[in-house]
């Protein structure tokens, strides 16, 4: 992950002083006052550059532009605590995901609530500068565009969410307007899946029910690109409850 490149990038260049010559073209052997000036110049160049695109992404999540809640904002990989085996898998299945190159497939994200599926679903937003959205909200954009007031088009909604680089698409199966939720769904994915461009879905639904909401067309699509994480297991939220 490029996140992560750059941290071990940065710690190299600053620990390795040979490392570090050889990016910033200073040859070995002692140096002369003049050549420790170019040097430690060109080496404080080398880690602002580093670090101002590594703020980029730590930051990312508390823009609008990501789409992320509030609550949600600091979540990245690195402060994903896997409790056990299954949970270390399921986040590296997610980071495989994020580091697919040309990536053009739906990663499923099922299963019971609480058990780290938005955090790991924000961290991927996180690592490629992608947008996050949650159904609810994502329905109430597209009823409000119909409004002439609207200051979007329902064409510019879809527009958005079809062609933007990486989307996760939370909270599916929760909403009281099924129908709705459905057909939204439904045309994103068949799109997306034109364009080949990579997705992220969040349920709490078992797969086999989420797959069979987006019916038939759509499930042969799934069939040919997507893989799926099934979360079990205790919920965080609870377990923070009863520690309190």
């Amino acid at each position: 992950m490029r996140e992560i490149e750059l941290e071990k990038e940065l710690e190299r260049i600053r620990n390795d002083e040979s490392y570090a010559r050889t990016l910033t073209g200073i040859p070995e052997g002692k140096l002369t006052e003049d050549c420790q000036q170019v040097f430690d110049y060109y080496r404080k160049e080398l880690t602002e550059n580093i670090e101002a695109e590594l703020n980029r992404y730590r930051s990312w999540n508390k823009k609008a532009e990501s789409g992320v809640p509030k609550r949600y904002a600091g979540c990245c990989f690195g402060n994903y605590h896997a409790r056990n085996e299954s949970e270390r898998k399921w986040k590296q299945s997610v980071i495989d995901f994020v580091e697919t190159e040309e990536n053009d497939g739906v990663l499923l994200m099922t299963g019971a609530r609480g058990t780290g599926k938005t955090h790991l679903g924000v961290s991927a937003v996180r690592a490629l500068k992608g947008h996050y959205v949650n159904m609810e909200d994502l329905i109430y954009k597209v009823e409000s565009s119909l409004n002439f007031k609207s200051p979007q088009t329902e064409e510019e909604i879809f527009k958005f969410y079809t062609e933007v680089d990486f989307l996760v698409i939370d909270e599916i199966g929760r909403s009281l307007k099924r129908e709705k939720e459905t057909e939204i769904l439904s045309y994103i994915l068949r799109k997306r899946y034109d364009n080949q461009l990579p997705v992220i879905v969040i349920s709490n639904l078992d797969k086999e029910v989420l797959v069979k909401m987006l019916g038939g067309a759509v499930k042969d699509r799934l069939d040919e690109v997507a893989v799926s994480i099934e979360f079990k297991g205790d919920s965080y939220r609870i377990l923070k409850r009863k520690a309190a």
